[in-house]
């Protein structure tokens, strides 16, 4: 099989990295991991072997019996990093490579002490999708080529470490000072989904497949926060079928974790931002947790099929959150993605190849062009194609489709092909065509429709016309009604709206982050000083792009705030990650 992933140096002709064994030293003083791996081939080959890097040192190759044997590392390249070649004898089925990380890894965020909550350790977590796992190891990172691994890594005594793996085995190291976790994950994964972090972290138990880790000073809110996860595991499995994972555990990061999560198989990641004290904001869990069947078990076979991975994920968190707390909920959720999808695809403008579903994103840093097209127009996709051939139906494609395709990668074409098969006709009817391989929205998008979101909605829209909602029936609307308010309300407002506003509801001191920056995009754009200090501590306080983004696009964007959008940027850009750094920079020299 040639290579078939635009974003990585694998060709599976040469052969197939089936397992490795990993030994990782974690060294905080000079920021750094210092690494072996061994390599486990599916098969025995020889002659050139192609693996992807970023930054990295290679420290040596080495056959099975440890003799050196060549290899080849190339210039770099500014998206796909550097090729690895190392050059196999006869008959090879394993061989080894050392290397060490470089402190600017992109796919590692290196924390001070006083970054993280309890101010007294430092703290180290990965996060590799799309193509930042060859920054962390050599490996073939496409996720065409997946493995299973085992691994030890080994830290400063006084830290843990906790990996998307099964749960770990302490023991001392060889080096004063220094302790062990060895960790085995017997299913096989993509290279985007290798996860770890080190820092002072604790466990709670919250239901028999799922623990919460997290520092000890955030563990209450978050245990709260998260305490249904296993009805939520439960009301997935009636949607796909069996978890197959055997844990679904999570980790409530640090706040400068970029994402609202990461489905790490076995420890998802999540953002502290979801933390907003009345479970609002849990949806991220359950989308994340559909993720162990829609992007874990079955995997898209590039970045050019993401919307494989997050269509189906959206629709099945939609499902789960159905289930849990009704239709209505349901709808308002579909509502506010429908406007973050009508933004993304503005934002790339009518036409753009980054609004189709199967893209070809080749040349193009996936980090660039990452959006939320492949979740919400892939969720209305997946959404058209239930109403087309009824839930009953549906339901039964679903479960199929997991079961043919587990712990595979596939390409738009092989879901077409199913598709069609299994469903015969369906395509045709709801324009599969279009969808997948046109840009921009088809008119036949499903509308979720309801009471509330029509009220909301009505309220906004007659803003300039002086309408306002009743002050003391406001203060009782969900963190969902706000944000559907305030996302349909005008982007710019007087001084005297804004006022009134912030008077009445108290949006500068907020809790819900997802509210709060609602209202802060609209403050920025209306030039409303009293906001602009609860803005720059926000930014502070969250490193997590969806408010990262357009608050700095709204204070660059300003001449009145432009000043300050440089001076938030300076003060806290060392406490955002690395992938967030870069996208921030580019907004700010726009």
């Amino acid at each position: 099989m040639s290579n078939r992933d635009p974003h990585s140096y694998t060709d599976l002709s040469q052969g197939r990295v089936h397992n490795m064994d990993l030994d990782l030293k974690v060294d905080f003083e000079n920021s750094c991991i210092i690494g072996q791996a061994d390599f486990d081939l599916s098969e025995a080959v020889s002659g050139a072997l192609d693996l992807d890097t970023r930054d990295l040192s290679i420290d040596g190759a080495f056959d099975s019996s440890g003799n050196d044997i060549p290899f080849e590392l190339a210039e770099a390249d500014s998206v796909l990093g550097s090729r690895l070649r190392v050059t196999l004898p006869e008959g090879s089925k394993k061989f080894r490579v050392n290397f060490t990380t470089s402190p600017n890894a992109s796919a590692l965020q290196w924390l001070e002490p006083a970054q993280t909550a309890g101010g007294k350790h430092p703290y180290l977590f990965s996060q590799c999708q799309a193509i930042h796992a060859r920054s962390v190891i050599p490996c073939q990172d496409s996720p065409l080529s997946r493995f299973t691994f085992n691994c030890k890594m080994t830290v400063p005594s006084d830290l843990t470490v906790v990996m998307a793996a099964a749960p770990g085995e302490k023991s001392d190291a060889n080096t004063e000072g220094m302790t062990s976790f060895s960790f085995t994950m017997p299913q096989s994964i993509p290279p985007y989904l290798f996860a770890f972090a080190v820092g002072n972290i604790t466990a709670k138990d919250l239901g028999p497949r799922s623990t919460c880790y997290t520092e000890p000073e955030m563990m209450e809110k978050s245990a709260w926060e998260f305490a249904e996860v296993n009805q939520m595991i439960l009301a997935a499995e009636e949607i796909f079928g069996p978890y197959l994972w055997d844990r679904f555990d999570f980790l409530v990061m640090p706040p400068s974790f970029p994402y609202g999560g990461m489905e790490n198989p076995r420890l998802t990641f999540l953002t502290p931002t979801l933390l907003a004290g009345d479970r609002s904001l849990v949806n991220v869990l359950a989308h994340e947790l559909a993720h162990s069947w829609t992007g874990n078990l079955v995997t898209n076979a590039s970045i050019n099929d993401f919307w494989l991975n997050e269509g189906f994920t959206v629709w099945a968190e939609r499902r789960i959150l159905e289930n849990m707390e009704g239709l209505e909920a349901k709808s308002l959720s579909a509502a506010i993605g429908r406007h973050g999808l009508l933004q993304a695809m503005n934002s790339f403008g009518k036409g753009s190849e980054f609004t189709k579903l199967e893209i070809n994103g080749e040349g193009s840093d996936p980090d660039e062009f990452y959006s939320l097209v492949p979740y919400e127009k892939g969720f209305l996709f997946v959404a058209l194609l239930e109403e087309t051939v009824g839930r009953e139906k549906m339901d039964e494609f679903v479960k199929k489709y997991i079961d043919h395709f587990k712990f595979t990668s596939l390409t738009t074409a092989q879901f077409e092909e199913f598709l069609n098969r299994e469903l015969p006709g369906a395509a045709e009817i709801m324009g599969a065509q279009e969808w997948i391989h046109q840009p921009d929205l088809p008119a036949n998008a499903p509308v979720f429709a309801s009471s509330r979101l029509e009220k909301l909605e009505g309220l906004a829209k007659g803003w300039s016309d002086g309408v306002r909602p009743d002050v003391n029936e406001a203060v009782n609307w969900t963190p969902e009604d706000w944000q559907i308010f305030l996302q349909a309300l005008p982007k710019q407002m007087t001084g005297e709206d804004c006022s009134w506003l912030n008077d009445n509801f108290k949006l500068n001191a907020q809790g819900n982050c997802e509210i709060l920056c609602n209202w802060l995009e609209i403050a920025v754009n209306s030039s409303f000083e009293p906001a602009y200090a609860r803005c720059e501590s926000f930014l502070s306080e969250v490193g997590r792009m969806k408010y990262l983004k357009p608050l700095f696009s709204a204070l660059h964007g300003n001449e009145n705030t432009r000043d300050l959008a440089a001076k938030v940027y300076a003060a806290n850009s060392n406490g955002y990650h690395p992938i967030a750094r870069i996208g921030l920079e580019k907004v700010l020299a726009g």
